[in-house]
């Protein structure tokens, strides 16, 4: 119910919920007064190409481990792979790196293709899009690494603490590291007059104390 089924690729199931159709159309609206109509409807494929290829990144790191096929879900602001996995620290290390790593990569593969083909240069289409794509895939990338939950940089902060720490006290310093740090984005998207980051931060840092207060009452009530 509300989603749509887009196909599987080596098992890995991929579906699109409809909010994330809300959001491509928010972005491009936004985007239409800002640059034109032309300019903000390429933000449709930018959007969901840089969201897949970074979500396949994840499964193929979890398939490349050994833990099977995943479940990718493109969704609200991103996208999720779900994957019932016992891994090691180290190993969710990877897992999380291997988004904002294929983001890089995929920005780095574009502006080479870009440059190796002048008939890209010269087509208005392609001359528009692969600019865009590449830009916004190393923006993407570098946002992703923030220690924010939900982002990556949160899953690499902490499973690099778990390989140290035990799980509550990794799971105590990730988690108030992500709302301080959320705190001071939010602050400085404020400053810069970016009121979509600041409130998407603010989203990131109400989902980062839910966690933070289901921890405390789950061990209070082991206690």
């Amino acid at each position: 119910m509300g989603r749509i089924h887009l196909g599987s690729i080596f098992g890995t199931t991929i579906d699109l919920d409809f909010s994330f159709i809300i959001l491509i159309i928010f972005w491009v609206m936004s985007e239409i007064q800002a640059a034109g109509v032309r300019y903000a409807l390429l933000w449709i494929p930018v959007l969901f190409i840089s969201v897949l290829f970074h979500e396949l990144a994840h499964a193929s790191m979890i398939g490349i481990f050994g833990f099977g096929p995943s479940h990718i879900l493109l969704q609200g602001i991103g996208g999720v792979t779900v994957n019932e996995r016992r891994a090691r620290p180290w190993q969710d290390l990877f897992i999380s790196a291997a988004g904002p790593l294929s983001s890089f990569l995929l920005a780095f593969a574009i502006r080479a293709a870009f440059v190796a083909i002048p008939r890209m240069q010269h087509d208005p289409f392609f001359a528009a899009l692969l600019p865009l794509l590449a830009q916004a895939n190393i923006v993407w990338g570098f946002f992703n690494l923030l220690p924010v939950l939900p982002l990556d940089g949160y899953g690499i902060v902490r499973n690099f603490l778990r390989m140290f720490l035990n799980e509550r006290l990794a799971f105590v310093i990730s988690i108030w590291l992500s709302m301080i740090v959320g705190g001071i984005l939010v602050v400085i998207s404020v400053f810069l007059r970016q009121p979509f980051i600041a409130l998407l931060l603010l989203w990131f840092i109400r989902s980062s104390y839910l966690q933070w207060q289901f921890f405390r009452s789950y061990n209070r009530t082991d206690d």
